[in-house]
């Protein structure tokens, strides 16, 4: 349920106070919740109330704002009140943020940082040589490490030092780390309880540690989480020195940033940057027109088939009933085929070398559904012919739904296979662009076949 529709006239109300009245008003509320009530604020609006809460309270409400939001807050808070949110901010965030601002903007707030906080600044400029989607990208370097031969009992006087003064993001696991960096063992603070205070953590820690490189992707890291049931993931370099971790929350923004993408892909929408009210009409309409054009220009040669065969229809009328008959099996077909392969190659089940065998799991399965699809087709045509021979029209369409379904079914498996095999995001095969690739193959595989059965078979 969303909070601003409830609260937003009330949080206005404070706004127009004062200060004390919007730290009130606001005071019982996660940092979530008024990320989303600063969200259907004016921008003057949105500026005050940041402007009036506590520094900690505002940079976590800011780490939470989407980026077009974030850019808009930071250009019109003074440098000094904007040092001081960066610096409270976790380092990926900030670096995030950092990179949505203008480059001379961005340059001036990380030269104020570093007179402010030297190491902040610092690791701001390491951080941002990351590509954005990778696990360098997403990762923090606030985690805790200790040399193999630290005692339980000092790591657990480490552990609090670091959760007191807020040096690491997520104080679930102590990562054991030798003198030159390098990574050798992991274990949790349920170990570290548990062990007798006087060992060592080299002989409690696990030694088979999952990392990721900074240039792996995204995904990958968010599948690498899920996978391994992990609250945290350490990102190493080429000689597994540990670099920083990727943390659970982290990765749940991007399982719904992939999500959301490929859901608008597959509804042929170029991705939006923003939701879906807050991205502008004009926007909207070219990053929807823009596919919406191209496949009405590939729906007209739809048009050009059915032209063609003008004289076909002309003979026998009867064919025209079952168009729309033709061209929706095909489609759903495809489009079933194409969702369930884009899901497997998402998920990690499948890769585009696996092709042989989907197109043969797909050929016998686009067999028998144009089968039973193809026999109800046969029936539905047997009591429509009037000017023709009610065999020969059952044939027809009988034969056309097996033959469409059938390919479509291969075409819509293979699709997103060979676009992930080009380099490309599969997603882009939607159900729209298969519909539409299909609709032109149905009309001429119905059209071939009824001109086959109708004049040579049965001589209509």
């Amino acid at each position: 349920m969303r909070l601003a529709p409830l609260i937003g006239p009330d949080l206005q109300d404070a706004i127009a106070i004062g200060p004390e009245a919007v730290r009130e008003a606001v005071s019982e509320f996660h940092p979530e919740d008024i990320a989303e009530l600063l969200e259907d604020l004016s921008g003057r609006e949105a500026v005050a109330l940041v402007r009036a809460l506590p520094t900690e309270t505002a940079a976590d409400v800011v780490e939470r704002l989407p980026p077009r939001r974030q850019v808009l807050v930071f250009n019109a808070i003074d440098t000094g009140r904007a040092v001081e949110l960066l610096s409270e901010m976790d380092p990926d965030d900030r670096v995030d943020l950092l990179q949505e601002l203008d480059e001379e903007d961005a340059s001036a707030l990380l030269s104020a940082l570093e007179r402010r906080e030297p190491e902040a600044a610092e690791e701001a400029r390491e951080l941002a040589h990351y590509e954005p989607e990778t696990a360098g990208g997403l990762m923090t370097t606030e985690f805790a490490s200790l040399p193999p031969d630290t005692k339980v009992w000092e790591a657990m006087d480490a552990a609090r030092r670091l959760g007191r003064e807020e040096l690491a993001e997520m104080l679930y696991y102590i990562y054991v780390c030798e003198s030159a960096g390098k990574l050798v063992g992991v274990l949790s603070l349920r170990d570290l309880i548990l062990s007798d205070p006087g060992q060592a953590l080299s002989e409690i820690m696990t030694t088979n540690v999952f990392a990721v490189k900074t240039s792996d992707d995204q995904e990958q890291v968010a599948h690498a989480i899920a996978r391994y049931d992990l609250t945290a993931l350490p990102v190493v370099d080429d000689r597994d020195r540990m670099l920083g971790v990727v943390t659970v929350d982290d990765v749940v923004d991007v399982v719904i940033e992939e999500a959301t993408e490929d859901a608008q892909k597959r509804g042929c929408v170029v991705p939006l940057d923003d939701s879906y009210f807050q991205t502008g009409w004009a926007e909207f309409v070219w990053k929807r027109g823009s596919w919406l054009v191209l496949l009405f220009l590939a729906q007209l040669l739809t048009a050009t088939v059915i032209q063609e065969n003008q004289a076909a229809l002309e003979a026998t009328v009867e064919l025209v009933l079952f168009i729309p008959l033709i061209i929706a099996s095909g489609g759903n077909a495809g489009s079933q085929s194409s969702t369930l392969i884009i899901r497997a190659m998402a998920v990690g089940e499948l890769k585009p070398g696996d092709w042989a065998k989907v197109l043969g799991r797909e050929l016998l399965i686009g067999l028998s559904l144009g089968v039973a699809l193809g026999l109800i087709g046969f029936a539905r045509g047997w009591f429509a012919g009037e000017t023709v021979d009610p065999a020969a029209l059952a044939t027809a369409v009988g034969a056309s739904v097996l033959a469409i379904v059938t390919l479509s079914t291969m075409i819509g498996s293979l699709l997103p296979l060979l676009i992930k095999r080009a380099g490309l995001d599969p997603a882009v095969s939607s159900t729209p662009f298969i519909a539409s690739v299909v609709d032109i193959l149905g009309l001429l595989v119905y059209f071939a076949v009824a001109q086959v059965i109708l004049v040579t078979v049965f001589g209509s």
